[in-house]
């Protein structure tokens, strides 16, 4: 079950949309703006301080773990005692990361993700869909990802099947030969969906597979089922 996470904010804009669109996928937001009288407050409390029109309600929050935005100015004239301030300039990310580290799905947070492929737009695109939700380190080619691999360990590897140079296969041979990387999980990505592609896949023993063309959405769903089936 998603944590609550009440999210108070006074001037609806598209940056704030957005990071409510992400913060949805950690916690079960409730929107509301200054003035409105809320009976039941959960334990996180994020406020918006653009165009915010009061802060007397946000001052007797003193149950709850106060995050707030805006520029260091509004945090500082705000003086909320107790209260986290989240500076401009900020991204999605940046804020589920640090709300996501006093919550009880803090174990989401330490989830990091190896993105092996050498097409720069793939890359591009899963990582600004991943980040908000995964630390996501980026590699174009095997070698690459086999640098990274020597001084970080990601809890999933996503590998491109078809590489130059250095392709999938010949990347998971390697790792399950050193045996500092042989027990990371890999999830190959394929732009194939053949019967003789998927069982060549299949063959190499990966905890899974998934094509690129799949929206963005089912690539994280696929991702999420993994890792709560651990």
């Amino acid at each position: 079950m998603k944590e609550k996470l009440l999210y108070v904010s006074d001037r609806p804009s598209m940056g704030a949309d957005m990071l409510v669109k992400a913060l949805g996928d950690s916690f079960e937001v409730m929107q509301v703006r200054s003035g409105d009288d809320v009976k039941h407050v959960p334990g996180i409390v994020l406020v918006n301080l653009a165009g915010l029109e009061g802060t007397d309600r946000v001052r007797n929050l003193t149950t709850a773990k106060v995050f707030l935005l805006g520029t260091q100015a509004e945090i500082d004239e705000a003086g909320i005692t107790g209260a986290t301030g989240i500076a401009k300039p900020f991204n999605a990310a940046e804020v589920k990361s640090k709300l996501l580290a006093v919550s009880g799905n803090a174990g989401d947070i330490q989830r990091t993700l190896l993105l092996v492929d050498d097409d720069a737009v793939m890359i591009r695109t899963l990582r600004e869909g991943l980040s908000t939700s995964y630390k996501v380190l980026p590699a174009n080619s095997g070698a690459n990802a086999l640098k990274i691999l020597a001084r970080a360990k990601p809890d999933l590897i996503l590998l491109d099947y078809e590489m130059p140079e250095m392709n999938g296969p010949q990347v998971l041979e390697a790792l399950r030969a050193n045996p500092d990387t042989a027990n990371i999980p890999v999830m190959f990505l394929t732009a194939k969906n053949d019967a003789d592609s998927i069982a060549k896949i299949e063959g190499l023993k990966p905890q899974g597979h998934m094509l690129k063309t799949l929206p963005l959405r089912e690539i994280k769903q696929i991702i999420q089922s993994f890792f709560d089936g651990k």
